[in-house]
């Protein structure tokens, strides 16, 4: 196998089913361990009760039109369905964000996020989940209605994953690209890493690393930890750009620092490759120290098949500098274990490494 071969698949920290929902960011409010924190303070009932008080419409109307509150209550009850949703009661969520869905576009946003996650009422289907992104969609760039790209970034989600429509690739990368250009809101992250995936797939026809890296870069450049790693991978192959170690290392060390395990076995991998065994050896045993992969998952938002990727390259190279006795004491024996856990961690990342030791003689 080519050292360029190798190269490419050490990098692509993309999974071929790019739809998968555990990759994607699914919610735009992002959950804080509401639901922890107040059972631990012992809040949780008065919290709610606190907020059942702010929907109490003081308007002065006999029946209540959320249209025609002028007073806080449409604004409590957005909240009081968003501690609901938090704290996953979600009949009651969603009985909730229903009675301001008509005239508040973030209650109808987060009705259909449900729909897609599966938590809706029975009898809400798949298409009716689609069929209200586009609803908010269709609001258009209204700089004050920030769920409108985010109902394009799910619309192009659906159409690859065929959920609520029928799948079309050239249709969820044309609504990718509206809500990942900023054309008068701000771009959705989310798109962007979705973009870079969708044409980082070796078997399509869209097959494009240039452009791959282009949306990781931006996505990197705006926070995606996914997106970080990519580019710190991509720059020290040079898969899709320039080959620049340096670059490829702040990359990479920016991402570990935020708990992307990937990239942490990619960072072991550069040390390495600098002879910088000491830093090599250092990390990489407290990568092997890790062994709760769904807890990781967790925390990281990140794939667990990539955490375990991350983790066989991190112990391969730690078995390596064992054998040659490179920054830490040579051990065979332990090189030898470290090697087999590495097979057992990621038997195709352990294949590559044995490959690029024949290949480029790591």
């Amino acid at each position: 196998m080519a050292a360029q071969g190798i190269g490419e698949k050490l990098a692509s920290s993309v999974p071929q089913a790019l739809g998968a929902r555990e990759f994607m960011i699914e919610r735009l409010i992002l959950r804080d361990n509401t639901r922890e924190l107040l059972r631990e303070n012992g809040r949780e009932d008065e919290f709610e009760s606190d907020l059942l008080d702010l929907t109490e419409c003081t308007c002065g109307m006999d029946t209540y039109d959320p249209a025609k509150c002028k007073c806080r209550a449409r604004e409590g009850i957005m909240l009081l369905a968003q501690f609901y949703y938090d704290t996953e009661q979600y009949h009651k969520a969603w009985k909730w964000y229903s009675k301001i869905k008509d005239v508040d576009l973030r209650a109808m946003y987060q009705l259909a996020t449900m729909g897609f996650d599966e938590q809706g009422p029975p009898g809400f289907t798949p298409d009716d989940a689609y069929q209200m992104m586009v609803e908010i969609a269709a609001k258009g760039k209204d700089p004050n209605c920030f769920v409108v790209p985010y109902a394009e970034f799910h619309i192009g989600k659906a159409f690859f994953q065929g959920f609520g429509v029928a799948h079309s690739e050239d249709k969820a990368e044309h609504w990718w690209l509206l809500a990942a250009n900023g054309d008068g809101h701000d771009p959705v992250v989310e798109a962007q890493t979705a973009l870079a995936f969708y044409y980082s797939r070796k078997s399509s026809f869209v097959y494009d690393l240039k452009k791959a890296w282009y949306w990781h870069n931006q996505a990197a450049q705006r926070g995606s930890l996914e997106s970080l790693g990519a580019v710190g991978a991509m720059s020290l192959f040079g898969v899709g750009t320039t080959k620049n170690i340096n670059q490829a290392i702040d990359y990479l060390r920016q991402a570990s620092e935020r708990g992307n395990i990937y990239a942490m076995g990619l960072l072991v991998y550069a040390y390495y490759n600098r002879k910088l065994y000491t830093k090599a050896t250092d990390l990489a045993k407290r990568v092997a120290a890790l062994d709760n992969i769904d807890e990781l998952s967790r925390v990281s938002c990140c794939l667990p098949q990539y955490i375990r990727k991350g983790i066989a390259i991190a112990i391969f190279i730690l078995g390596r500098c064992l054998e040659l006795g490179f920054g830490v004491k040579k051990d065979t024996e332990q090189s030898a274990l470290m090697y087999k856990k590495c097979f057992q961690y990621d038997p195709d990342a352990c294949q590559l490494l044995q490959d690029y030791l024949t290949h480029e003689k790591i």
